[in-house]
């Protein structure tokens, strides 16, 4: 017999309403899109296109759904992903017209809204807006994307304490962990590769469901190792 408290089961009688987004970019999640309550991590050093990514998924996500982005290093570009949403839209609605197009593309920017931060503290009210009333009100949300996870790193470092750049990311990673498990969202989020590197065993290992590594190397761009192109379509994996 299972027991559940009648907070848990109303959580997930919402999360039961949200759109799914699991058929999200095949070519990219080559093994089924990401599920409710799973967690993306998109990785790369800088200028790997990372954020261009992360924009590129949103896109395609609000054309199913509403999302909340929590924008932390200010480099979302608004034009470019109004750019990327006509695309996605397109693709959804091949026999659409071009009014019909802008409708519906201005009805899915109306799904996204943007939490600008400009501190660590503000990252922590952003997930404890999510945890208190954000995601409780709006069923339809079905992704939390966060650009730029440990930005405020060496703002926060205290003097003279040393704090492991992997342990910092895993504070952060444990409170959006939550709230994915929780409210049976998707979190998605971008993060520098150097943060990942560990020389040690971590005692609570969190399970990424998703895994998108980008890089560079002598010109030539992978995710996942598979060959990428970058143009003003976003990412593009090559057959």
């Amino acid at each position: 017999m299972d027991i559940i408290s009648a907070a848990n089961l109303y959580l997930r009688q919402i999360g039961e309403l949200r759109p799914s987004i699991s058929d999200l970019k095949p070519s990219i999640f080559t093994t089924g899109g990401p599920e409710p309550r799973s967690l993306v991590e998109i990785s790369g050093k800088r200028r790997s296109g990372k954020t261009l990514l992360l924009m590129q998924l949103v896109a395609n996500c609000l054309t199913r759904c509403d999302v909340i982005l929590i924008n932390i290093n200010h480099k979302i570009d608004l034009q470019l992903l109004g750019k990327l949403l006509q695309d996605a839209v397109k693709n959804a609605n091949p026999q659409a017209t071009a009014v019909e197009l802008q409708e519906i593309c201005e009805k899915c920017m109306d799904s996204l809204e943007i939490i600008n931060c400009f501190s660590s503290l503000d990252v922590r009210l952003a997930i404890k807006a999510l945890d208190h009333h954000i995601l409780l009100d709006n069923e339809r949300v079905s992704l939390v994307a966060i650009d730029g996870l440990c930005e405020f790193y060496w703002f926060d470092l205290p003097p003279n304490v040393p704090m492991r750049k992997y342990t910092y990311y895993m504070k952060f990673l444990e409170r959006i962990h939550r709230i994915s498990k929780r409210f049976y969202v998707c979190c998605m989020y971008t993060v520098d590769s150097s943060y990942l590197k560990t020389s040690y065993a971590p005692s609570r290992a969190i399970n990424i469901d998703h895994k998108l590594q980008l890089n560079c190397f002598r010109g030539k761009r992978t995710l996942n190792n598979k060959r990428i192109v970058i143009n003003e379509s976003g990412i593009q994996v090559m057959d």
